[in-house]
This record gives C-alpha cells, sequence and structure tokens, in this order.
C-alpha cells in the first residue's frame, strides 16, 4: 500500500511539473519576458528648414546646427516591453497565468537603457523666442503598423517655461487599425506605477496622449514655415538651451504589444520645429 501511495504522488508530482512548464512556456508570447526581440537602427535629429531660430545638438556645449546624429546611451541592441507611468520607474513582467495575463511583476528602472532606446538632444533658439512642436517630416519610427501601436515616446523636456513629461502614442503616424491586439494585463488601458515587495503592480490610467496633438501644422514635406499645432511641448526664449531626453520603448500592458511585434525592423529620427512668437 505504502508504494502505491508513493507512486500515486510522483505521478501527481510529474503532472503538476508539466502544468508549470506549458504555463511558463505561454508566459513568452505576450509581455516577452525572456525573448529579445526588434531590430533597431538609430538615425537623426533634425530641426525644420524653416525655423532658422531653432538650432540642435547632441552635447550640451557642442556644435549646434540643423541636424545632428543621436548618441544612445542604450545598452542593449533590442527591445524588450516595460511598463511606465512617469518615465522615472520601468517595470516588466515576471509571471504570467495559463492564459497569458501578467500576474507578478519586478521594477526594472536599472535595466531601463538595455530595454529601450534612450538619449538626449539640445535645443536651442538664437534670434527669437519660439515655441517647439514635432514636425511630420523627418519623423520616423519604422513604418509596421504593429510596432507603432506598441511603442512609445517618452519625452522630459527641461526649458525656462518648467519641466515638461510626455508619453505619447504613435499611432498617428501609420495606419494601426489593423494591428493585431489581445489584453495580457488584469486592468485595461492602464499602466505600471509601482510595485510592491511581493510582485503585486499598482495600475493607473494610461498617461499617453496621441503624438498628433504635438506636431506643427504644414503643407507638405517642403513647407518652409511650419505653424502652430494644437500644443506646443515648450517655449525657448532668445539664447536659451532647452534639454529633450527622450525613450522609445514598449509598453507592456499595451494590448498591441503581443507575439506579432516580434522580429520588426524600427528606426528613430526626431525631428522638431520651431514656431516664431509674435
Amino acid at each position: 500500500m505504502e508504494r502505491k501511495k508513493l507512486g500515486r504522488t510522483l505521478y501527481l508530482t510529474i503532472i503538476w511539473m508539466i502544468v508549470i512548464l506549458v504555463a511558463l512556456v505561454s508566459a513568452t508570447y505576450a509581455w516577452f519576458s525572456f525573448s529579445p526581440f526588434t531590430n533597431v537602427t538609430p538615425m537623426s535629429g533634425n530641426v525644420g528648414e524653416g525655423s532658422v531660430n531653432l538650432l540642435i545638438s547632441n552635447q550640451k556645449n557642442g556644435k549646434f546646427d540643423r541636424e545632428c546624429k543621436l548618441i544612445l546611451e542604450s545598452t542593449g541592441e533590442v527591445l524588450s516591453p516595460m511598463s511606465t507611468a512617469n518615465l522615472s520607474r520601468f517595470y516588466i513582467s515576471k509571471a504570467q497565468n495559463r492564459k497569458g495575463i501578467s500576474i507578478l511583476f519586478a521594477d526594472a528602472s536599472g535595466q531601463a537603457n538595455s530595454k529601450a532606446m534612450h538619449g538626449k538632444v539640445y535645443l536651442k533658439s538664437d534670434n527669437g523666442n519660439c515655441d517647439v512642436y514635432l514636425r511630420r517630416s523627418g519623423l520616423s519610427f519604422g513604418q509596421n503598423s504593429q510596432t507603432l501601436a506598441a511603442l512609445r515616446l517618452g519625452l522630459k523636456i527641461s526649458a525656462s517655461d518648467g519641466n515638461h513629461t510626455y508619453i505619447l502614442k504613435l499611432d498617428d503616424l501609420g495606419n494601426t487599425g489593423s494591428a493585431k491586439a489581445k489584453r495580457t494585463v488584469a486592468s485595461a488601458n492602464s499602466v505600471i506605477s509601482s510595485v510592491d515587495g511581493k510582485g503585486n503592480a499598482t495600475f493607473v490610467k494610461d498617461p499617453s496622449l496621441n503624438i498628433g496633438r504635438f506636431l506643427a501644422k504644414e503643407q507638405g514635406a517642403d513647407d518652409q514655415e511650419p505653424r502652430a499645432g494644437d500644443s506646443a511641448l515648450c517655449r525657448i526664449r532668445a539664447g536659451e538651451t532647452a534639454t529633450v531626453e527622450y525613450w522609445l520603448y514598449l509598453e507592456g500592458c499595451d494590448n498591441n504589444c503581443i507575439g506579432d511585434v516580434q522580429n520588426k525592423d524600427i528606426n528613430l529620427k526626431l525631428s522638431f520645429a520651431g514656431v516664431v512668437l509674435d
């Protein structure tokens, strides 16, 4: 009898091990906690041709011109999903249930540079005050609709009018209506704001805004005088240098951040326009 009980216990143990293994394998398809993906090619930053008083540099005390090469602080060559509510702390998924819903998380702020494209540029207004917008001409994050739907552009801007933090959705830059979606966290339309010592996450409403709100109005790529858009990123005074810190990352809580975004190429090209104040 004792042998039969022991054999049944061993059998049940093996069954549970198989179930656990299946759960762990299925956990990799949503947040990709264990699989790197998405090739990245850094490009450049520039300012609009018509913005004669706005210049850009990749060094605060360096040479300012109409274009500069982006110098990334990133240490990785791929993007991996993270979630953030404020660009100060970043979090990753550590475990998921059998339905692919992430249930445990960890603070990965110290790993953010290996999971995102991160760097700084500096904007300078030489001959007058201006409001700064993103410019659609020259702005690029790749052409894949699934990737655009899952990506976020984070900006922290320090200028004389204050410190500004923006998390921008990129859907306005492409046709993302066909992007596939699946819920991978329990709370809809949310991101992670904190994680406790047990790995439980606190979710808050997704703070991301549509990037279209911050685009200057222009009549095509050859428009030499872009006009004010709906919302300026910041205001720069004559002679001032503003710091723009940027992150390009995949928002793990986004319903479009699923397996279909794997192995897609992206690039990074930032473009700004300065609209002269009257």
